[in-house]
């Protein structure tokens, strides 16, 4: 949000907590940016309609949508509710609103890439572009298996959307984060010890920051990437470039 302010940019924030909005908007609004908050909870099927009605009928310059659960936080329906089908019916709800040039930004994460295969690809190009995990449920329990199969959904949805930002001159891209050093970040590797195998086989030997994320996200919805859609954008300090 603030960098994006930076670049002049109007903000609609959206958060579950009305607590959280507050304290990042209190200073961008003391700076003079113009900044509108809507508290509510993505999972809710009325969240896209609630976020349009927020526009008014304003266009869209960028979206960079990072609402998700890590495995710690929910079971699997509930990682599947708000990591692939909340995603999903944002992204159908906001390509019409999109203005040429503009960038939807879905953070997304490196455990996708651990399931990705043909089959599992056929099975999320499948769902219908405004969401509804329904078919990808069945036998998936385990909140880390959901965690990975979501975040690979979140992968090919940007892949089936491209065509359709494209045609309003838009794009839409993913970001897939390593290890990075967050509340969420931390509560999983305390959870899961194995992770520190992971930081040691990660080429950068640190945890990344959020900024490190933010700003690529931000370059993605400047004009200097004006032509990358469609794909996935690797944040992870290098660990799956080690077969992790």
């Amino acid at each position: 949000a603030t960098r994006l302010a930076a670049q002049g940019y109007d903000l609609i924030l959206c958060d579950i907590s009305p607590d959280r909005l507050e304290a990042v908007a209190a200073p961008l609004r003391a700076d003079g940016v113009v900044v509108e908050l809507l508290a509510c909870n993505i999972a809710e099927l009325t969240f896209p309609d609630n976020l349009i009605a927020c526009l008014g009928d304003r266009p869209i310059g960028a979206v960079v949508h990072t609402a998700g659960l890590s495995p710690t936080m929910g079971d699997a329906d509930l990682i599947f509710s708000v990591n692939y089908d909340a995603t999903a019916r944002l992204v159908h709800a906001i390509r019409p609103r999109m203005q040429a040039g503009s960038c939807a930004v879905l953070i997304s994460s490196s455990s996708g890439y651990s399931a990705a295969s043909p089959q599992v690809d056929a099975l999320l190009d499948a769902v219908p572009l405004d969401g509804d995990s329904t078919s990808l449920r069945p036998g998936v329990t385990h909140p880390g298996h959901a965690y990975s199969l979501t975040k690979r959904g979140v992968h090919k949805i940007v892949e089936r959307q491209a065509t359709g930002f494209g045609e309003r001159g838009a794009r839409i891209m993913s970001v897939s984060p390593g290890l990075i050093d967050t509340s969420m970040g931390r509560a999983e590797a305390e959870a899961h010890p194995s992770m520190a195998k992971m930081l040691e086989r990660t080429p950068l030997g640190r945890y990344g920051t959020g900024d490190e994320i933010a700003s690529v996200a931000v370059f993605l919805c400047s004009s200097d990437a004006s032509y990358v859609t469609g794909s996935d954008i690797k944040v992870d300090g290098g660990v799956l470039a080690t077969g992790s």
